[in-house]
């Protein structure tokens, strides 16, 4: 089974110029104040044995990361009609790449996209759209997102999409699914949606999107246990709870993954593959954690996934 994260890593405080070189750099502006913390996030992941790591999300929130640097907003004001004006995740996603092939080139990179109904749904609007919940709102957010895509995708293995607003019943789904549906226009690798809370009145909807991996909180939301069943694409299964600021034990989360895999051995879409069909995840980002604590969660997850996979196949 495959271990990722859902996304963002505890973040340093901003990193100071140190060196001589580093004093230079930050004259030219040069000097990157994150670097420190992505680094720290890819040692971590990598340190714990996940599989499919982030860049740590170190940059921002996850709305202002993309509000910051597309035309049409001026903070989290939209202003103008939204459209993309170049890569905002792409470099920090190139060093990623490079510095995980360095180490271990079995180990793959995820793209992380907050969906369009996510960001709508977190800022002001001002002008030129009606409201939040405008459809023209939503579909300008999911083209330039698609455009962001696009231009990550020879750089990730997956791309996940979140889309925690969707499990509150506050957007309309087709719209939500119409928006998923251009975000994903033109890509070849596999995607995934991320939606935390509990999805039991959203999940028919949700498996009808056009992704490969459904994303969704277990641990903190075992009510979401009933849709194993019935699920109808590969399995994201958060299995620590991230609301927590405690490392969940290994043994609380192997419980969590056996009795989600004695239901899913009832789900006819998945039939025998378990292995090929679950992937590992934390419930959510980790970025309000102590450093210390999230590595420790992520460590006890890997050992408990492999323990369970030991006990599965005799590996």
């Amino acid at each position: 089974m495959i271990k990722t994260v859902v996304g963002s890593y505890p973040v340093l405080k901003k990193q100071q110029p140190q060196n001589f070189k580093e004093k230079v750099l930050n004259k030219l502006g040069l000097f990157d104040e994150f670097k420190k913390s992505m680094n720290r996030a890819i040692e971590a992941q990598l340190e714990s044995g996940i599989d499919i790591i982030s860049d740590g999300q170190v940059r921002g929130d996850m709305v202002d990361i993309f509000t910051s640097q597309m035309y049409g907003f001026d903070g989290k004001k939209v202003i103008d009609k939204i459209e993309f004006l170049k890569p905002i995740t792409l470099k920090d996603l190139k060093y990623t790449n490079e510095y995980v092939k360095s180490k271990n080139p079995n180990i793959g990179v995820k793209g992380i996209l907050t969906g369009a109904c996510t960001i709508a749904s977190s800022i002001r609007v001002e002008k030129y759209y009606s409201d939040n919940k405008d459809e023209s709102l939503i579909m300008d957010l999911a083209k330039a997102l698609n455009k962001e895509a696009l231009a990550i995708q020879n750089y990730v293995k997956v791309i996940q999409i979140d889309e925690p607003i969707l499990s509150t019943g506050l957007y309309d789904m087709k719209i939500a699914k119409k928006a998923v549906d251009e975000i994903t226009k033109g890509l070849s690798i596999p995607i995934a949606i991320h939606v935390c809370g509990n999805v039991k009145d959203i999940f028919e909807d949700l498996n009808e999107f056009n992704v490969d991996i459904l994303d969704h909180e277990f641990a903190s939301n075992r009510a979401n246990l009933d849709i194993l069943e019935s699920c109808r694409k590969k399995i994201g299964f958060g299995c620590i709870n991230t609301k927590l600021k405690t490392i969940d034990p290994v043994d609380s989360i192997k419980g969590l993954l056996s009795e989600g895999i004695e239901i899913i051995k009832q789900n006819p879409y998945i039939n025998d593959d378990l292995d090929g069909n679950i992937i590992i995840d934390p419930d959510c980002g980790m970025r309000l954690l102590p450093e210390s604590v999230a590595f420790g969660k992520l460590k006890n997850m890997v050992i408990a996934a492999e323990e369970i996979e030991k006990e599965l196949y005799n590996k």
